[in-house]
């Protein structure tokens, strides 16, 4: 059972190089850790679900009901309580995670009787956060030693064992172990302190707050898993930790599950540090890149969520794990054997901020996409290299044929950075094993221009939908909370509670001169010797 300080405010503090928690017994000794807002003026009669994201430096929750109405947040900022020296080390307290976690609920259940009409509303809780962060436990639940943070290098020194020993695991998962992994941190443990080693669990700090309210820190899901050697494919703690490299692991190891899961109800003791009613449902959570991708409202294997700012970001889901080169494509799990994978291409907007004056953009877009669609055709792409859909250290941009008119320079960047996003989709499409061609959800700065996203409609034939409040991961985990107690599965939920803002449908009529277009483009492509 996890042990937890009384009920009672937290406000971090340092002593040495470790993070400890001091109580304190009023809000007004952590002024200003808190915001928050609340946004239904009328207590709603809906299901209702919470999420907590353990972002870098605050706690973050969402209250959401069933139809995907935001009725609060609420945030509880912390030092992130690093201790970083020169060989490596980045560590803090595990204590500093549930503290925040315990004021952002606090303050947002304090103004939970506003919010719904009965408690007995409140469905399911769960949890997102960045994969990677180790803590090392005993099995009353204190903590052994300080959490060692995602960016922690010290285990570099046991890699070379680690890849030899796993190397067809890491040929499965398509790239070797690394130092920052949670399996190598592991290693340096047992390697450096066998005696702390001989004591010990290992979890994730997602999964240390899952056991703080339901009791006990049992489970974690596949993605956040990956890194401390999760076969994501078979979905197994693998035999290889133990027999090749004598790591005794796997049953210091949370069981793993399947994100969504329902696994426990909040304990009478969590509830009274938080106020959560006991007896609500706890799921299970995942990685934040993945909860933050269920938000952004993809519903099946087909669909691209796509974010346009200086670089490229695209996400989507796979029926099969993609391997690429660099890790350049991220793969986490979905449940019933769907994947989901994030990469990013240099080729983004980042063109109009270096090649056209800031001053001039808004008059000079107006007159451009009147010359929609363009026989100018360009690669806009000013950085020199590319890492996706095909890696070049000097995939330098062009417009051809040359012009000295800004207006048609304007137009043909527009249309280029569609044509490079649907090269970005063909080549998804095939890696992922994919028939459909599903929608593309978007969101960034760029996707607010009406014309641009009637462009990239245009160029790639499929739906472009823009949504109204996309990647709050905070907002995802509450739909992985009520996909676990209210919802049969990912797509019933995200067509419910997810909102759009408005629809492009390709237009039928400029679809053959685009196509032809987009030859020509893949053609000088391929004539750079980029593909």
């Amino acid at each position: 059972m996890l042990e937890s300080a009384e009920c009672g405010l937290f406000e971090p503090f340092f002593t040495g190089n470790i993070s400890f928690i001091r109580i304190t017994n009023s809000m007004s000794d952590i002024a200003g850790s808190t915001d928050q807002s609340f946004n239904s003026p009328k207590p709603t009669k809906d299901a209702v679900f919470v999420g907590i994201h353990l972002a870098q430096n605050r706690v973050n929750v969402s209250v959401v009901t069933e139809h995907g109405e935001l009725l609060g947040e609420s945030s509880s900022v912390y030092s992130p309580a690093i201790a970083s020296s020169p060989n490596g080390y980045i560590e803090t307290h595990p204590e500093i995670w549930w503290s925040a976690t315990r004021i952002a609920l606090g303050q947002m259940m304090s103004k939970a009787r506003s919010l719904v009409v009965s408690p007995s509303q409140l469905k399911a809780v769960s949890v997102c956060g960045q994969p990677g962060i180790l803590l090392t436990m005993d099995r009353a639940g204190k903590s052994l030693m300080p959490a060692i943070l995602a960016e922690d290098s010290r285990a570099a020194d046991v890699l070379t064992g680690l890849n030899y020993q796993g190397q067809e695991h890491c040929r499965r998962r398509g790239f070797p172990f690394r130092s920052t992994d949670a399996i190598a941190k592991i290693c340096w443990i047992k390697e450096n302190f066998p005696e702390t080693y001989e004591n010990a669990i290992f979890m994730h700090h997602i999964d240390y707050i899952i056991g703080m309210l339901k009791g006990e820190p049992d489970v974690t899901e596949y993605s956040i898993a990956a890194d401390t050697g999760c076969d994501l494919i078979d979905e197994v703690w693998p035999d290889w930790l133990d027999y090749d490299m004598h790591l005794s692991v796997r049953e210091r190891l949370p069981r793993l599950v399947a994100l969504g899961s329902p696994i426990g109800k909040v304990s009478a003791k969590a509830s009274a540090a938080t106020g959560l009613p006991a007896g609500m449902s706890v799921v299970m959570g995942t990685a934040s890149a993945t909860a933050a991708f269920l938000a952004a409202g993809t519903k099946r294997p087909g669909d691209f969520y796509t974010e346009i700012d200086d670089q490229l970001h695209i996400r989507g889901m796979s029926r099969r794990m993609i391997s690429y080169p660099n890790c350049m494509v991220r793969m986490f799990k979905l449940p019933n054997h769907i994947w989901f994978f994030s990469t990013e291409s240099q080729t983004g907007s980042e063109w109009m901020n270096v090649w056209f004056d800031k001053s001039m953009i808004d008059a000079i877009s107006v007159e451009a996409v009147k010359n929609l669609p363009t026989q100018y055709l360009a690669y806009p792409n000013v950085r020199k290299n590319e890492t996706f859909p095909f890696c070049s250290t000097s995939a330098e941009g062009f417009i051809t044929p040359a012009t000295d008119n800004r207006v048609s320079q304007f137009a043909s960047c527009l249309q280029g950075t569609a044509f490079f996003e649907r090269l970005c989709y063909d080549s998804l499409k095939k890696l992922a094993d994919v028939d459909a061609s599903g929608d593309i959800y978007s969101g960034g700065a760029c996707c607010k221009f009406d014309e641009w996203m009637q462009c990239r409609a245009d160029v790639t034939g499929r739906v472009n939908r823009r949504m109204v409040s996309a990647s709050n991961a905070a907002f995802g985990a509450a739909m992985m909370a009520a996909i676990g107690a209210y919802f049969n599965g990912i797509e019933p939920a995200v067509s419910e509670m997810i909102r759009e803002d408005k629809v492009f449908f390709p237009n039928s009529q400029l679809s053959s001169t685009y196509e032809d277009l987009y030859g020509s483009f893949i053609s000088l492509i391929e004539s750079q010797g980029f593909i």
